[in-house]
């Protein structure tokens, strides 16, 4: 019978591989070799491993909550869609934290309980949780998911019934408290730039964000965003990234 492997051999090829990597790495910095830059390495490779561990370990346990809709491990080891996906999900994984990481698992969570997914859909929306940071991931379940607005917000009726919206509210609802020195104009122009780029990706209408003209770089900043502006695409791919568990709830 198939079964997950949730901790890597002592001495697989991919564990001498991440060894040798690490070494490479810290003999490439000036000034560090010997003991110390052994040690460096070792922590790399310990590290590396407990994602791995926790992602593979974490997404067992999802699995096995959902054993009634997807089967069990073998039968999905024959599921070449979900091969895919937790390959896929692998690869992102290992240059994640762990707000992605928890969305590739949906994702995986999501392929499995398809049946005959999309594969060049599946390939795309991994590329978007690989390329998009985590706040353009989050700003888009801001414009399309009302109750994930009043978690956010709160009882603001107001600001949750316009259609337009300034960038710079919801920048002030993602970073209510800032560090000393901080520029408060920063986290504005961070989130109008993910705006364009949820755009730019088909996530958002073309015409989601109002035109406001030019900055002294000559960039091209939008100040407001339509709440209802994700597009169907948009809106598949949330729900590729949700976790299918909050549904049993």
């Amino acid at each position: 019978m198939f079964t997950m492997e949730l901790r890597p051999p002592a001495q697989s090829d991919r564990r001498q591989g991440l060894s040798k990597t690490a070494e490479m790495v810290v003999s490439a910095i000036p000034g560090v070799g010997g003991p110390l830059g052994v040690a460096l390495a070792d922590v790399l490779v310990r590290k590396h491993n407990r994602r791995m561990e926790e992602w593979l370990t974490d997404l067992a346990v999802a699995l096995h909550e959902l054993k009634e809709r997807v089967g069990d491990f073998e039968h999905l080891a024959d599921n070449e869609a979900f091969m895919d996906a937790v390959s896929a999900g692998t690869r992102i994984v290992e240059r994640s934290r762990r707000e992605k990481r928890e969305l590739l698992r949906n994702a995986v969570l999501n392929t499995a309980l398809a049946g005959d997914p999309n594969e060049d859909q599946l390939h795309v929306f991994f590329d978007l949780v690989d390329q998009l940071p985590p706040v353009a991931l989050r700003l888009l379940k801001f414009l399309a998911d009302p109750q994930y607005r009043e978690e956010i917000v709160g009882n603001e009726q107001e600001f949750l019934e316009s259609e337009l919206v300034l960038v710079a509210d919801i920048a002030h609802r993602f970073s209510p408290g800032q560090p000393p020195g901080y520029d408060s104009g920063d986290a504005e122009v961070l989130l109008e730039k993910q705006c364009e780029r949820l755009r730019d990706e088909g996530l958002l209408d073309v015409g989601a964000l109002s035109e406001a003209g030019y900055n002294n770089d000559h960039r091209y900043f939008a100040h407001h965003v339509r709440l209802d502006a994700v597009t169907r695409f948009g809106r598949s791919f949330l729900a590729f990234i949700e976790d299918p568990r909050d549904q049993n709830a």
